[in-house]
């Protein structure tokens, strides 16, 4: 059985989604984080945008596990908040219609500590990102750099990236359909704008008696030591590094003007 409403919560990661996917879940609502077989689907996805798998072997996997996952689910709305299901959701929606689409945006200069921190402090993260090939894609396998460029590259400039280059594959992926929503971790989390999330649950589907509060009470997935620090605490060049890399998609969000200023 099809569930009446499909929603995807897609984004760069480190956006609070398993604290989403965990306060979302209620009666007739199956609320999931990070289903079986969810990397699996993830690892096939970069080996496709990097020329290794065809697309037919990709749409067959997200057949096998996502969709079956989804028409086994028996519920009125399944909400799967896993920020990296990108591709599957895209293939999801062309195959049944009225998929809603949720993109939580951070600012990278959070996100990149927030995702080395959480990268360099859990053991299983490291050796993943570190060892498994596809696990994250790769700027010379998509063609955004040659083979020297890419490798001249440290590891935080390849993390502020990611952080364009998914942020722009989701817009380029969903902006144009009706059912997208693009929404601000800032807003959602730190803030904790009501009308942010009164609106990501009308988009959704879900009632307004979820509990705001409990949600917030326990963000999930925090890193728990500091690898690399806050933002101010950094020296000029990174911080510049990091402007010159993510500037243009800053601007594009309204995190810095076109001066420049933040």
């Amino acid at each position: 059985m099809i569930p009446d409403r499909i929603v995807f919560i897609l984004s760069t990661g480190r956006t609070g989604t398993k604290s989403l996917a965990e306060g979302l879940a209620g009666e007739q609502i199956v609320s999931l984080h990070q289903p079986p077989l969810s990397r699996l689907l993830t690892i096939a996805s970069n080996y496709y945008l990097h020329g290794w798998l065809p697309e037919s072997a990709l749409r067959w996997l997200v057949k096998r596990i996502r969709a079956t996952q989804i028409l086994q689910s028996d519920c009125r709305c399944y909400i799967q908040a896993f920020s990296l299901d990108h591709l599957p959701a895209k293939i999801i929606s062309e195959q049944i219609p009225g998929v809603h689409i949720v993109h939580i945006v951070r600012d990278p200069r959070t996100f990149v500590p927030s995702y080395l921190n959480w990268m360099h402090t859990r053991f299983k993260s490291f050796i993943a990102n570190k060892f498994i090939i596809g696990w994250q894609p790769s700027g010379y396998f998509t063609g955004e750099f040659s083979w020297n460029e890419w490798h001249k590259m440290d590891e935080f400039e390849r993390v502020c990236w990611l952080w364009v280059y998914k942020n722009r594959m989701l817009e380029k992926i969903f902006h144009n359909t009706d059912n997208y929503l693009q929404i601000y971790f800032e807003d959602l989390f730190l803030s904790k704008n009501k009308q942010t999330f009164d609106n990501l649950l009308s988009f959704i589907g879900v009632p307004n008696q979820v509990n705001l509060t409990h949600i917030f009470q326990h963000v999930k997935n925090r890193s728990k030591k500091t690898y690399i620090p806050p933002w101010e605490e950094w020296p000029s060049e990174r911080q510049k590094r990091l402007s010159d890399i993510c500037g243009e998609q800053m601007i594009h969000y309204g995190y810095i003007a076109t001066d420049g200023v933040t």
